[in-house]
């Protein structure tokens, strides 16, 4: 499977979490989208990633987004910096700049006309901090 199509699960996977309020993906395992996309080890790492450190992803997001608030975010939106940044600091085996330009690519598929901007600037900036210290 291409892992452009396992992060577009992974991401859509992520906001289903974020709708039901449970960031536990093996106990959703039964939704048929996830059930093909836990098939493959980027998402296995992707989503384990975020069920480990969801505080520490959301608290990087909040931290970047001045002046708003992370409840106030488009759902597509958030997970689809959740999942971008699941992938930047904790699945080493891709890098930040392919996990920023296909989050900006689903920004641009799931978002409003702004979304991709608005993506590409906070995973921008976080990744400058990170590179940084």
């Amino acid at each position: 499977m291409d892992r452009r199509i396992i992060r577009e699960n992974i991401m859509q996977f992520v906001y289903q979490m974020d709708v039901s309020d449970n960031f536990d993906y093996e106990q959703q395992a039964c939704v048929e989208e996830a059930e093909k996309a836990l098939k493959h080890n980027q998402a296995v790492e992707t989503l384990s990633a975020i069920r480990d450190h969801i505080e520490d992803i959301d608290k990087l997001i909040s931290n970047s987004i001045d002046k708003w608030d992370i409840d106030r975010l488009p759902k597509a939106d958030l997970a689809i910096l959740r999942t971008a940044l699941a992938e930047i600091l904790y699945v080493d085996s891709i890098p930040a700049n392919v996990s920023i330009n296909e989050a900006v690519e689903l920004g641009k598929t799931y978002g409003d006309e702004r979304s991709y901007a608005f993506i590409n600037s906070v995973l921008g900036k976080i990744n400058r901090e990170l590179n940084e210290q």
